[in-house]
């Protein structure tokens, strides 16, 4: 927890100077979903900022190599298990949103 007395205290404008909107999104989304109070550290906040860095360099990556990705129909095996669980997933969160 927070708090003056540990040194360990930052304003919101302070958090998002040091870890970036993004960052402090993804630190406080993991500080906690119960009632107790949430937990908020600056060791996640500064994985997720990684995180966030490697998925861009990926996308990057693969759309600069898009060419040699395959292509053509989607009709192997593997292809329609992935198409069936993508389609129970959607199907699932359609249910859970309508709840």
């Amino acid at each position: 927890q927070m708090s003056k007395s540990t040194g360990n205290f930052l304003t919101l404008t302070q958090a998002v100077d040091k870890f970036s909107a993004d960052g402090m999104r993804l630190a406080l989304a993991d500080a906690g979903d119960t009632v107790e109070d949430a937990n908020f550290v600056e060791a996640m906040a500064d994985a997720g900022i990684l995180r966030l860095y490697t998925w861009v360099e990926w996308v990057k990556e693969m759309i600069a190599n898009r060419g040699s990705l395959r292509s053509g129909p989607a009709n192997t095996f593997n292809d329609r298990v992935f198409a069936s669980e993508m389609s129970a997933g959607i199907m699932k969160t359609e249910q859970n949103y309508e709840k």
